[in-house]
């Protein structure tokens, strides 16, 4: 008998990922079919591990999917666009530059592999998203040009767990007996969205969601609950998002007018909606900020509603933004304040029950300000400022970790942000206050000490007391204030197959945190070595350390002590095709997890995809099956997993169980997609899933999804 039986199923699941891979090899042929969206991935999983939000990512990968559809010729002047959603780096570009300014062109996509910088998976990773051709003349815009060449998209999805949650089990007439437990709406989730797209510079469209539980048709509410919560829902959906946008028109950069974001500098100062952060690509640290962005997620309460445009001439820039916004909050008890007060700002999006929808847009904020900034080749500067209003005031509650959080109704902001790039150097940086007197700064360098070895390194410095609403820069904590730390990721070539990436960064609180009473202190190590024997073949270990400090306090102890949480992450991958239109992946994960003076936690999760992409069939089917076995919560894996068109699945496994997916999508005719996913989760010793008002009776819970996608 198997000395270990919990980890039977992964012994028996490394064997065959060791062995498979090597006895397909050599049966391999040249294909750029198995496209390594890993990278993208992988930032997914940190994003979903870092928050406790079901995100959505779209805003993050629209720019992906453009230039999946529309690849960029490496011999025009947008190349260096693919810098800004890193796919290339500073040094790969510049020595793109180099070499087209020698050789007048590129010829081929394959002539990368001549220009310094590129090894066999950057050129890979690019092959999808990216053309040669001969450069054209820029034709002069023509207002007939943009319905007879713009593209118009529309997109429906219908989604459900049929598994019945323990919130539709009261009717909704008894709601208003538990506020903050009954769901008034149905169990479906539905999502409608129509854009169009002429070229990534005139833009326009709508988005629209209901989640489950949220109401569907407020006729079918009682009059007791229609009394309390009726100015807070309406019929269909429970959320409208919608925007128009141009760009390059002339001097006119960029303008957009409905729900949008802005991106400026290192993110310190403004920087709305989600960003990339540490992952095992260790380079990928620095941000590449892109203006004015259109809104088109569903995360409800992170973006701008109001106008933005930006006006350029001879490097020159110059921004200014209106937004007017509600945003869900929770409303303080009345006591003996006066004046209407809130006690946080929610960030959920959802409106499923009474108390939900009390907190629905329940207060008015109120953004406006601008940035100048100066471009010239080598160098760019910024200066960005702007105001912050809330229409009640926001009042915390009595926690001494929260001593130096923004309080009140007005918050001003201002900052300045350097970009210097000389050949093998790049400078960049970000001073950022706030009104209150707190102050923050970020500096990096990124250096090309040869074709072979790079590193980036940075130093961070976020004051306790500094406060912004609408930041989202390089940081360990989601607080942006009181932090410090210093990075140092590289990246070294150490053979023609092999890779070589890492990262050390080390942080510390000086002020107390949630759950942290009192200054700390962590570290964040990885490791991660690629190798690609062939072109259709590709896999990595990686081995990632994390230690940071917790509050722990025993039946004894009268105060908390801090305790070192310390977490082992051990990864294989493999990504292999055995044929042009069948790629295999598959991936073993295990970790440890050790907090002083407790119990620990390991756990393992195992899966095998099949991904079939036929050229010349219609249908396109993808399969996973995984198991995952955890002491507990703190082992728990996260794992995106491939889903519809702008929905995205990153789960926590933890517990013992297994889980599968299938998805098909069929392109019934050429302007018609249509998907279909079923997923299931199924926990070998549980009898519920899921707690409170989700919690379902039973092992298992499934989710079923129908999308359609009908172009124009």
């Amino acid at each position: 008998m198997f000395p270990y039986p919990k980890y039977s199923c992964l012994w028996a699941f490394a064997v065959i990922f060791l062995w498979l891979p090597y006895g397909i090899l050599a049966q391999e042929n040249d294909s750029v079919k198995a496209q390594n969206v890993e990278f993208i991935t992988d930032q997914l999983e940190n994003i979903a591990r870092a928050s406790d939000l079901n995100l959505d990512y779209t805003d993050l990968i629209d720019d992906y999917l453009f230039y999946l559809k529309n690849p960029v010729n490496l011999n025009s002047d947008e190349v260096s666009k693919l810098a800004d959603i890193y796919l290339l780096s500073e040094n790969q570009l510049q020595n793109l530059q180099v070499y087209k300014n020698k050789y007048r062109q590129l010829y081929s996509i394959y002539e990368l592999k001549y220009v310094p910088g590129f090894d066999a998976e950057s050129i890979k990773r690019l092959l999808p998203f990216v053309t040669v051709k001969p450069q054209d003349q820029e034709k002069p815009f023509k207002v007939k040009d943009i319905f007879r060449f713009g593209k118009h998209q529309l997109m429906l999805r219908y989604q459900q767990v049929p598994e019945p949650s323990s919130g539709y089990g009261i009717l909704t007439d008894s709601a208003w007996i538990k506020p903050g437990s009954v769901y008034l709406g149905s169990p479906q989730k539905t999502y409608a969205r129509y854009a169009f797209n002429y070229k990534n510079k005139i833009r326009f469209g709508f988005t629209m969601e209901k989640d489950a539980g949220e109401v569907f048709l407020t006729s079918k509410l009682s009059d007791s609950v229609y009394a309390l919560v009726g100015s807070k829902v309406s019929n269909l959906f429970d959320f409208y998002s919608a925007h128009a946008y141009v760009s390059d028109m002339g001097i006119l950069k960029e303008a957009v007018i409905g729900d949008y974001h802005l991106e400026f500098g290192q993110g310190l100062t403004l920087w709305t909606g989600l960003a990339f952060g540490k992952s095992s690509e260790a380079l990928q640290v620095k941000r590449f900020a892109r203006g004015i962005r259109p809104n088109t997620s569903v995360n409800e309460n992170r973006f701008f509603r109001g106008a933005a445009v930006t006006i350029g001439l001879k490097g020159f820039l110059v921004t200014g933004f209106y937004s007017r916004n509600k945003v869900d909050a929770h409303a303080n008890s009345t006591g003996l304040i006066t004046e209407e007060t809130i006690s946080s700002i929610q960030e959920t999006g959802l409106h499923r029950t009474i108390n939900e929808l009390l907190g629905k847009d329940a207060i008015e904020v109120r953004a406006y300000g601008g940035r100048m900034a100066y471009k010239k080749r080598i160098l760019e500067l910024g200066a960005t400022a702007f105001q912050t209003r809330l229409s009640a005031s926001l009042l915390l509650e009595n926690d001494l970790y929260k001593l130096y959080n923004f309080q009140g109704n007005s918050l001003t902001n201002y900052g300045f942000d350097l970009k210097l790039n000389f050949q093998k150097l790049n400078f960049f940086g970000e001073f950022s206050a706030s009104s209150n007197g707190g102050m923050a700064g970020i500096a990096g360098l990124n250096t090309f000490l040869s074709d072979r070895f790079i590193f980036t390194l940075m130093y961070h410095d976020y004051g306790k007391n500094y406060q912004n609403l609408f930041a989202n820069p390089f940081a360990e904590s989601s607080a942006i204030a009181n932090e410090r730390g210093i990075y140092f990721g590289f990246r070294a070539l150490l053979a023609k197959r092999w890779r070589l990436t890492a990262y050390l960064d080390y942080f510390r609180f000086p002020w107390l945190k949630y759950r942290v009473d009192g200054p700390s202190f962590g570290r964040d190590y990885l490791l991660q070595l690629d190798y690609n024997p062939s072109p259709k073949t590709n896999l990595y270990f990686r081995y990632r350390y994390k230690q940071k400090q917790e509050n722990f306090s025993d039946d004894y102890d009268y105060l908390p002590w801090l305790a070192l949480v310390k977490r082992n992450e051990f990864r294989f991958f493999v990504s292999y095709s055995v044929f042009d239109f069948l790629i295999l992946k598959n991936r073993l994960d295990f970790v440890t997890y050790h907090k002083e003076a407790d119990e620990n936690e390991s756990g393992y999760q195992v899966y095998q995809d099949i991904l079939y992409r036929p050229a010349r069939f219609p249908l396109e089917a993808t399969f996973r099956y995984a198991l995952f076995d955890t002491d507990g919560y703190n082992s728990r894996i996260y794992t995106y997993e491939n889903d519809v068109l702008y929905a995205f699945s990153v789960p926590a496994y933890f517990d013992s169980g297994q889980r599968l997916y299938l998805m098909l999508k069929w392109k019934a005719m050429k302007q018609l997609d249509i998907w279909l996913r079923v997923a299931r989760a199924t926990y070998f010793q549980r009898r519920s899933i899921g707690s409170g008002s989700d919690e379902i009776d039973g092992k298992h819970k499934t989710e079923v999804k129908v999308q359609l996608k009908l172009k124009l």
